[in-house]
């Protein structure tokens, strides 16, 4: 073939190549891109259905990761390549960029599948990885919502947790930290200020990260319930207000709080104990016991030198027994008077009917002939 058109026609079949790869791989380009777009597009529903990832530790051939809080995206690109997940970190930085992720990375613990693509990875770290939910209801003490999170699987060190509630002082960021109190037999400084309520911690969260969750609804309501200023009226200090609130929380149902706290409230200004039933069952709690409905004398015996026993201890005991609400901590507040309950001043005793009610009384021999005839049924 003479050369003239051996050269045209090799140029020819080199482009005809080259525009068939250009449509080959564009063709192949498309279909991973589409196929692309509905593995993400089947993650983020998920993520929008449930709220939060859809991978847990217990997903079949899930990895776990964790993401430091304020990691940035070359340290997580590092962790990934370290973990196998990506063979390059700078096109995980690229991509990130490109996609409009860099920056949006949730700290926490995150569960990945082997063979996962880049930007399937990082719309799982983007996303709120799931959390640990656990319900804690007014009356808790500190050690039964320790167990409650360890129970449900958290991470954290419990001595280490132990230590921190019993220094208040690495929290004087809060302004009622410094208002606690600090006195002989107060093991758990901040009981009492733990608030009870539904939380979602990290599995793998700090035991700073969980005191300050803690902590942080606990300044909000405290602030929002004008509860410092009230406390200044009526001549109490906060700490004793939270403490009282934690007896009220145990004694009676929310409608009778309010007359709990009165008769309290009478006894300590009429110098006398409180005798208050819910310290010695936080004393029992303490040593791994049942407690009671009504207190044995032997178990009042038992504790007699503890300042908790409010039997044998005049006053309020040195700190909170649990973690009280909203309507325990108002009825100390705001206790019943004598416009919303007749004889309010003069009531000084109570004891439970064993019907989920109590029975009030203003004198001792009322009060003993009631707790006979409660006791005995």
């Amino acid at each position: 073939m003479p050369r003239r058109i051996l050269k045209p026609l090799i140029i020819l079949i080199v482009i005809v190549l080259l525009i068939g790869a250009a449509f080959i791989g564009y063709g192949l380009g498309y279909r991973y891109v589409r196929e692309q777009d509905k593995r993400l597009g089947y993650l983020k529903d998920r993520f929008d259905a449930r709220g939060f990832a859809p991978f847990n530790k217990d997903t079949p051939d899930a990895i776990e990761i964790y993401i430091e809080q304020q990691a940035s995206t070359r340290d997580i690109a590092e962790m990934l390549k370290e973990r196998g997940f990506i063979g390059n970190t700078f096109a995980f930085e690229f991509l990130s960029k490109f996609n409009g992720f860099d920056g949006q990375y949730k700290y926490g613990t995150h569960y990945l599948l082997p063979g996962m693509s880049y930007d399937e990875i990082m719309v799982v770290l983007t996303n709120r990885p799931q959390p640990v939910t656990i319900s804690f209801p007014e009356g808790m003490t500190y050690q039964q919502m320790k167990e409650k999170m360890l129970a449900a699987g958290m991470r954290f060190n419990p001595d280490l947790l132990d230590a921190m509630v019993r220094q208040p002082g690495l929290f004087a960021d809060y302004s009622f930290v410094p208002l606690i109190e600090g006195s002989p037999g107060r093991d758990w400084l901040l009981q009492g200020y733990l608030w009870p309520d539904t939380y979602q911690f990290d599995i793998n969260a700090t035991e700073q990260q969980i005191l300050r969750m803690f902590l942080n609804n606990t300044e909000r309501v405290l602030e929002e319930g004008g509860y410092y200023e009230r406390a200044e009226k009526i001549g109490m200090s906060l700490d004793r207000v939270i403490t009282l609130a934690s007896i009220v929380q145990q004694e009676g149902p929310i409608n009778e709080m309010p007359m709990i706290a009165k008769v309290f409230l009478n006894r300590l200004n009429t110098d006398m104990a409180i005798q208050s039933d819910a310290t010695i069952n936080y004393l029992l709690l303490e040593d791994g016991r049942d407690p009671y409905m009504w207190i044995k004398g032997e178990d009042v015996d038992r504790y007699r030198e503890n300042a908790y026993n409010t039997y044998t201890h005049q006053g309020l005991p040195p700190g909170p027994i649990n973690s009280p609400g909203t309507v325990a901590i108002e009825a100390v507040l705001w206790p019943a008077t004598e416009r919303t309950w007749k004889g309010a001043n003069s009531y000084l005793y109570f004891c439970a009917t064993g019907e989920g009610t109590s029975d009030f009384s203003k004198t001792l021999a009322e009060h003993e002939a009631k707790v006979a005839r409660y006791s005995s049924k």
